[in-house]
């Protein structure tokens, strides 16, 4: 796995969090959408700058990337 940048890994901690709670759509995991993201805002107690949301967006799409690679073919 590769290295976080420096000043990352509470954001990391926020997108493991987000991640493990979410949901499936019975094909596999769900992606993070806005009401998960707004949610999770409001129950912290914060609001996550346009940046962070961008990259829990991007390591999102990652997520959902490797889990396709990984799901099992017909």
């Amino acid at each position: 796995m590769p290295e976080l940048p420096t000043g990352c890994e509470m954001l990391w901690q926020d997108f493991t969090a987000l991640s493990a709670a979410r949901g499936s759509n019975g094909f596999g995991p769900s992606r993070l959408s806005w009401a998960d993201l707004d949610a999770y805002q409001r129950v912290k107690g914060f609001r996550f700058s346009p940046w962070e949301v961008e990259a829990l967006t991007r390591a999102d799409l990652a997520f959902m990337a490797e889990m396709t690679k990984r799901k099992p073919k017909g």
